[in-house]
């Protein structure tokens, strides 16, 4: 048995705790890092992700100039026939290339547009903070509140009234009230709905799709990005960081549980018996993690062990990685097509096919996909789509078969496909738990939807990063705003730790 007095110890080595300890460590607190496997970064070190927003502006400027190069990615929505829509984000661009196939959905879709993006950042202005409390009645909660609705009310009588009433739709019943292309309308379906339990017709898609929006301060198809060298250039980033603010970090020390005293957060203890003791702790696991595994029911009251049971967090998407021997070729698409984001959804009834049967813990063999190539072409990434967690028959019995139907999909639109094959692997939800300890295997360490987000994420009481233990705290995809690799959730950690030092 060791002991060591540090003033933070934080639990997971993810972009999150990285940019947590990073934010602490420039206030000189003497931090420390207990990540469970060899190398930090989690997720994206192992390239799960396709297509990222960058690294919070907000958190680069707090942090100083990360060494990482974004490369912009166009969208292309996928036609058997090869009629493909390509979409950058840029408004003279992107209508020019919907009019071709309808003149009234690319006027349609300049004013979606605008208003999309006036909408997300409206609700960006919302996630840089600490949520407010409910039922607290606190003049900085009170002030979160005003400036929520003042921001809404600055958008203008007109703009505010069309928020308010698309904030309870789906959003299949807006775009097939906008559009007429069944392609468009399956694209745009398709970011509402990916990495989610919700179909296009579910009530919340449409809000899902404003909130993704916000959190990675996209416009709609714009700043797409992949990031040069692979998503693990962000991890060496802030680590080489973390070392240039002394944090000390302890690879392939997975932490067993929180020392806890006179309901006080005090240590952690590993799996090799080594206990480190901190008057902070910050949790960077998902929240049944944190509270069942690392806390113990123990330690929890009934109404907590109550929330965090129903704690939705089944993950819904799988990852196909297949390395080629030669480039493929889709049809009308040129090299420089293989390099944009290439997304197989064509219809809203196509994805609402696809989400039926993952209501019932069973796949469709046609699932949405979305495909990223590597730079050379010699890696195909496609992630897909309502892959259910407790798949029925278990993974292990279908896993063949269904990567066979993936890879059968593709050649619809890439001919020679099958032929450019060397190796494959598919990545399925219960394998993101098994590896990285993610339970449910959610990317997101939890639904995003409306009875999760907010003032309710990951639960009521537990929302501005504060767990229901004294001393301990959460800094997580698993919290407010959650999702994306924004680092938000890492920040707005960091200063509720600070102002409670």
């Amino acid at each position: 048995m060791s002991r060591s007095d540090y003033d933070v110890i934080i639990i997971g080595g993810g972009h999150n705790g990285l940019v947590c300890a990073n934010i602490l460590a420039k206030k000189n607190k003497k931090v420390l890092i207990c990540e469970a496997r060899d190398t930090c970064g989690g997720l994206i070190n192992d390239e799960i992700t396709n297509f990222i927003p960058p690294i919070n502006t907000s958190i680069s400027n707090t942090l100083g100039r990360l060494s990482v190069k974004y490369q912009p990615k166009n969208t292309i929505a996928l036609s058997e026939s090869g009629e493909h829509i390509r979409l950058n984000g840029n408004q003279h661009i992107d209508h020019k290339s919907i009019s071709a196939f309808s003149t009234k959905d690319a006027d349609r879709y300049v004013e979606f547009h605008r208003k999309m993006s006036l909408f997300s950042k409206t609700l960006g202005s919302f996630m840089l903070s600490a949520p407010p409390r409910i039922m607290h009645r606190s003049f900085s909660d009170y002030f979160k509140l005003f400036k929520l609705g003042m921001n809404a009310r600055l958008m203008g009588k007109k703009d505010f009234n069309e928020f308010a009433r698309m904030i309870g739709l789906n959003i299949a019943d807006e775009l097939e009230d906008n559009f007429e292309n069944p392609l468009l309308q399956g694209l745009i379906a398709h970011d509402a709905v990916v990495g989610s339990n919700l179909g296009p017709r579910s009530p919340g898609s449409l809000i899902n799709l404003l909130y993704r929006m916000a959190i990675h301060q996209n416009s709609l198809f714009g700043e797409i990005y992949k990031v040069e060298g692979g998503c693990g250039e962000i991890v060496n980033s802030l680590t080489s960081l973390a070392e240039k603010n002394r944090v000390e970090i302890k690879a392939s020390s997975p932490v067993k549980k929180c020392i806890i005293e006179n309901d006080t957060a005090i240590g952690v203890e590993l799996h090799s018996g080594d206990k480190y003791f901190a008057k902070t702790i910050v949790s960077n696991a998902d929240p049944r993690s944190t509270y069942f595994c690392l806390l113990g029911t123990e330690n929890l009251d009934t109404d907590v062990k109550r929330r965090i049971k129903h704690h939705r967090a089944k993950g819904r998407v799988a990852k196909l990685i297949l390395n080629l021997k030669q480039t493929p070729e889709f049809i009308n698409c040129n090299k420089e097509d293989l390099q944009s984001r290439m997304v197989i959804s064509p219809s809203i009834d196509y994805i609402e096919e696809n989400f039926n049967p993952s209501k019932f813990d069973k796949v469709s063999y046609d699932p949405i996909l979305e495909i990223s190539n590597s730079s050379d072409n010699q890696t195909m990434n496609i992630q897909i789509q309502y892959a259910p967690f407790n798949v029925d028959g278990g993974w292990e019995n279908i896993k063949e078969n269904y990567t066979n139907s993936v890879i059968k999909l593709i050649s619809k639109y890439s001919p020679n496909i099958e032929s450019c094959i060397e190796n494959k692997l598919l990545i399925t939800p219960d394998n993101i738990e098994k590896n990285y300890l993610v339970s449910g295997g959610h990317w997101h360490h939890g639904e995003i939807q409306i009875d999760q987000l907010f003032m309710l994420r990951p639960i009521p009481g537990a929302s501005q990063y504060r767990t229901h233990l004294k001393g301990l705290y959460m800094c997580g995809a698993g919290t407010h705003p959650g999702g994306g690799l924004s680092g938000i959730s890492g920040k707005n950690a960091a200063y509720a730790v600070l102002e409670d030092f």
